[in-house]
């Protein structure tokens, strides 16, 4: 196996996203507070929050190492389809978060790289590459550069579903 901890790394990507979460539900509540004089229903969306936030841990803590890192090669997948949409948008700061959450992803993948292995060491080199991509797509906003590190995370993903599904035939 050629990640030490995948849990870890998806446990501290799922946790900034649970902090987002619940901080994105108190935002807004104060912005409808200020833009209305009814009352806010802060039960349900502190439950609504909530509920995403418990199906997300249930659903880490319940998967293995393997279906851990293909949850992150997803999270990286969404992030910079996001950034490509955001980009579009003209909006500058979305796009910009969201393409540092996709190398915050790749960040975690090669930090629970174990580094004993040569397919580490060659994942690790594709991954830096693809953060440093990720950083002049960013500095760029170049949405074609940002759909190459697309396809280049899509191949990854594939193949690591595809060694899952080899390892579970024996």
């Amino acid at each position: 196996m050629a990640l030490n901890n995948p849990y870890a790394a998806y446990q501290r990507y799922a946790t900034v996203k649970k902090t987002q979460t619940n901080q994105q539900a108190v935002n807004n509540q104060e912005t409808y507070r200020t833009t209305t004089t009814q009352p806010v229903n802060s039960i349900q969306t502190t439950n609504t929050a909530n509920g995403a936030n418990q199906y997300l841990e249930n659903a880490v803590l319940s998967a293995s190492p393997e279906e851990l890192t293909l949850m992150l090669y997803d999270g990286a997948l969404k992030f910079m389809n996001q950034a490509i949409i955001h980009i579009q948008m003209k909006n500058i700061e979305k796009s910009h978060m969201t393409i540092v959450r996709a190398q915050d992803i790749f960040t975690e993948l090669m930090s629970t790289l174990n580094m004993d292995y040569e397919m580490s060491q060659n994942l690790y080199s594709l991954y830096e590459f693809i953060n440093n991509s990720l950083m002049q797509a960013n500095i760029k906003k170049d949405t074609d550069l940002l759909r190459e590190m697309i396809t280049f995370t899509r191949e990854l993903r594939e193949t690591w579903a595809q060694a899952m599904k080899i390892a579970k035939k024996g």
